[in-house]
């Protein structure tokens, strides 16, 4: 059996890892089970680990993260995936991020086992995802704010998901309401938004650190926060150019538009861009498995 896994909806792809793994473990007592990064094995090893029989005589179930990211390995691969799929053996590829549909390994895959890609989700497929997340939180009946939190946080599910369980643990067992969201979200953008990019914005670095690391310490996911930092910059780029369209024109709250209005007159427009590409950069990189979230994040932080 071979499964390629890839994608720039990097939670939902790493609960599909986790799935096929617990059920491929609860059916199969035994099995001889090992991770690899093909960035840190050679292709020789990788397959004299994989071809040789084991002590228990059992299937094999090796997980390889970044197959593509190395070409040798990539290539080696594809050589002889022929052997591979003839295996009584299991692969599960996990490649975080975009691959090109013209990727020849992506279409070697195809033909030899199974491939899902995981792209960002959006309208309807975002709505009902948060409602399947809020059932599975034990809060079915409060579906019907799906739609309002799909508008205020956009399809970045880490942040989502974050934001669900501070709702969920916010309302102790009742029906999450529209007001609920408007009291959070707003003490979201003011405690964790513009106070760190304030202190980004005066070159106060160790102050950003340090409310980052407050943040981690009560629970928040690194990319929670990189992509709140990610947001907040998007939404000074946008007031830096088009403060006069207004906030309903900008797709902003109110009180966020006004308080990013005064945050931008503290950023030169080219910094901005530059600072914002960095951000890019870095949840590509964390993302990508290139570097871990919270040392990605503080890099960040020193280069912005």
């Amino acid at each position: 059996m071979l499964i390629f896994l890839y994608g720039a909806d990097t939670l939902r792809l790493g609960r599909k890892m986790k799935q096929i793994v617990s059920e491929y473990k609860n059916r199969s007592k035994g099995s001889d089970f090992a991770v690899f990064d093909a960035e840190d094995i050679s292709a020789h090893d990788f397959f004299r680990a994989f071809f040789q029989p084991s002590l228990f005589a059992a299937k094999k179930f090796f997980i390889v993260k970044n197959p593509i990211a190395s070409k040798e390995f990539k290539e080696a691969i594809i050589g002889r995936i022929g052997e591979i799929s003839a295996s009584p053996n299991n692969i599960l590829f996990c490649q975080k991020g975009k691959v090109l549909k013209a990727d020849r390994f992506l279409k070697a895959l195809s033909k030899a086992g199974q491939v899902q890609e995981f792209i960002p989700l959006g309208g309807a497929d975002l709505e009902q995802w948060i409602a399947a997340e809020l059932a599975a939180l034990g809060r079915p009946e409060s579906a019907g704010i799906a739609p309002l939190l799909a508008r205020r946080l956009g399809n970045d599910l880490w942040l989502v998901a974050n934001e669900i369980r501070k709702l969920v643990n916010f309302a102790a067992g009742r029906k999450i309401t529209s007001a609920d969201i408007e009291k959070n979200i707003s003490a979201v953008f003011e405690n964790n938004i513009f106070q760190t990019v304030d202190a980004l914005a005066g070159q106060n670095k160790k102050e950003a650190i340090a409310m980052i690391r407050r943040h981690i310490a009560r629970g928040d996911h690194p990319l929670y926060l990189l992509a709140m930092i990610a947001g907040q910059f998007k939404n000074l780029l946008l007031v830096k150019n088009f403060s006069a369209a207004g906030a309903r024109r900008l797709g902003m709250h109110p009180y966020v538009f006004a308080k990013t209005v005064a945050q931008a007159r503290r950023f030169e427009a080219a910094r901005l861009k530059k600072d914002y590409f960095l951000i890019r950069q870095a949840d590509f990189d964390i993302k990508t498995g290139k570097i871990d979230a919270l040392a990605g994040l503080d890099l960040l932080v020193a280069a912005l």
